[in-house]
């Protein structure tokens, strides 16, 4: 009845590249609605969580390789044990997030040692000004006291 490209249908051949048109514009105007997150959003939420990984990485097979050429096995677990420590440590320095759910320790001792991470969304809030601490905690506010 007709070549490729021609369908049988009243309306005549069905031109595949409108489909492709109609499929780019959905895609364009969807970007401009929801652009996502700016480069440096970007970075410190999500790149830079990788390549700490593999310094992470890098230095533990470092401290294993040193300790396991001279033979010192109670060094090695010593310092293996110290190397993962501070690096959870580091982790949560830079990307804890709060569970909302879970109630915050009240007194002097505080596990995390932190509130949020630095390189988190909520860090970069309450850094700017715009939030103090994620929902479900109560906490005085600072511009009372000044």
């Amino acid at each position: 009845m007709g070549g490729p490209g021609t369908s049988p249908t009243p309306g005549g051949p069905i031109d595949s590249t409108s489909f492709v048109d109609v499929e780019e514009q959905e895609q364009k105007r969807r970007a401009l609605a929801e652009p996502g997150p700016s480069w440096k959003e970007w970075l410190y939420f999500t790149a830079f969580r990788w390549w700490m990984g593999i310094l992470f990485l890098i230095v533990d097979s470092w401290i294993v390789a040193t300790f396991l050429v001279i033979r010192a096995w109670l060094p090695l677990a010593a310092a293996t044990a110290t190397a993962i420590y501070l690096e959870i440590l580091i982790y949560g320095y830079f990307w804890h997030r709060p569970d909302p759910d879970r109630p915050r320790p009240e007194g002097r001792f505080r596990w995390p040692p932190y509130q949020v991470g630095r390189w988190t969304p909520e860090g970069f809030r309450i850094r700017s000004g715009q939030a103090q601490l994620p929902v479900g905690e109560k906490s005085p506010d600072p511009r009372e006291f000044l």
